[in-house]
C-alpha cells in the first residue's frame, strides 16, 4: 500500500491549471460550466469533509484537470473520475500514468452505469465533486434515485443550487429539491466558496454541501409516484393555496371539496400555500390520499 501511495504522489500532476489549459490550448466551454477549482484550500477542505479511508471508493463527477482527482487517489483505494469533455479526459489519462487508483471515464455522468460501476465493491461509494454547474440539478436527483450505492457526497454547487438544498418551509428558495434532500439525505452547506478560488472564474459564489445518505430514508415512503404529484403540483402553483395548487395540478379529476376533505383529514389547512409544508405534511397528505382511494380519475 505504501509504494502505491507513493507512485500516486509521484504523478499527481503540481502544474497550474490555467497554464496546463494555455499550452494544450484547451478553452474551457460555458456550455459545460467548466470551471477548474485552482485553490488547494478548498480541495483540502472538501477532502477533510468526505473522511476519507484507505478502503473508500470516490465518484468525482466532471473532473475536469485532475485538480481533485490526484489528492483524492492519495487518500482511497479507488477512484472513478468522470469527464464528458474528451479534450480532458485525454489529459487526465496521460497525467495519472500507471497509476492504478485512478480510473478515468470520458463519458456523460447523467448516463453513467452506476449499479455496474458500485456492484464491483463489496462497500458503498462516496461522491467527491465540483459539479458542472450545467448538470447540478439533474445529476443529484440521479444521486437520489442510486442513493442505495452510496454513504456520502460532498459536492460542490453555485450557492443558489446548495441553498435550494438545505432550505426550510417559508423560504422562497425551498421547494422539489428540498424535500427530496431531506427525505434521503442530512445535508449541511459546508463553506461558501467565491469566484477567485476557480479558473476561468465564475459570475456567482459557490458553496460546498456535505449529504449524509440515510437508510432508510427520514420518512418511511410507500408511494414515491404518488409524493411526486403532490409535490409538483404544489409547487407549479406555488403562490396558490394547497387545496387550489392540487386542483389545478395533478388531481384536477377530484371535486374541490374531496380535496379540501383530503387535506383536513391530514391535519393541513386547505388554504396554507404548498411552500409552507413540511416533508411530514406531504406524505401525511399522500398517506391521506391513498387512503381514500383518490388516484382513481
Amino acid at each position: 500500500m505504501a509504494s502505491v501511495a507513493r507512485s500516486a504522489k509521484k504523478v499527481s500532476p503540481l502544474f497550474s491549471v490555467q497554464k496546463k489549459l494555455r499550452s494544450l490550448k484547451i478553452r474551457p466551454t460555458k456550455r459545460r460550466g467548466q470551471h477548474f477549482v485552482i485553490d488547494p484550500g478548498v480541495i483540502r477542505r472538501m477532502l477533510a469533509a468526505a473522511s476519507l479511508e484507505p478502503k473508500d471508493v470516490v465518484l468525482e463527477i466532471g473532473a475536469g484537470m485532475g485538480s481533485l482527482t490526484f489528492p483524492l487517489a492519495e487518500h482511497v483505494e479507488r477512484v472513478y473520475a468522470v469527464e464528458i469533455d474528451p479534450r480532458l479526459a485525454r489529459v487526465l489519462q496521460e497525467e495519472k500514468g500507471d497509476n492504478p487508483r485512478i480510473d478515468v471515464i470520458q463519458g456523460d455522468a447523467l448516463t453513467l452505469d452506476i449499479p455496474s460501476l458500485a456492484e464491483k465493491w463489496d462497500r458503498k461509494l462516496k461522491v467527491v465533486a465540483n459539479l458542472p454547474y450545467e448538470i447540478s440539478s439533474p445529476m443529484i436527483f440521479r444521486l437520489f434515485e442510486f442513493r442505495k450505492y452510496f454513504s456520502l457526497w460532498v459536492l460542490m454547487f453555485q450557492r443558489e443550487v446548495a441553498e435550494r438544498i438545505v432550505a426550510s418551509p417559508g423560504r422562497k428558495d425551498y421547494g422539489p429539491l428540498s424535500i427530496w434532500t431531506r427525505l434521503y439525505t442530512h445535508a449541511q452547506i459546508l463553506f461558501r466558496v467565491p469566484p477567485g478560488a476557480f479558473s476561468p472564474r465564475p459570475k456567482v459564489d459557490s458553496a460546498v454541501v456535505k449529504m449524509v445518505v440515510l437508510d432508510p430514508p427520514f420518512i418511511p415512503l410507500k408511494n414515491k409516484e404518488l409524493l411526486e404529484r403532490v409535490v409538483r403540483s404544489a409547487f407549479s402553483y406555488r403562490r396558490k393555496m394547497i387545496a387550489n395548487a392540487l386542483k389545478l395540478g395533478d388531481f384536477h379529476h377530484l371535486p374541490m371539496e374531496r380535496i379540501i376533505r383530503i387535506l383536513t383529514s391530514s391535519g393541513i389547512d386547505p388554504h396554507l400555500r404548498g411552500e409552507k409544508l413540511t416533508l411530514e405534511q406531504f406524505c401525511s397528505l399522500c398517506e391521506a390520499i391513498d387512503s381514500n382511494g383518490s388516484l382513481r380519475s
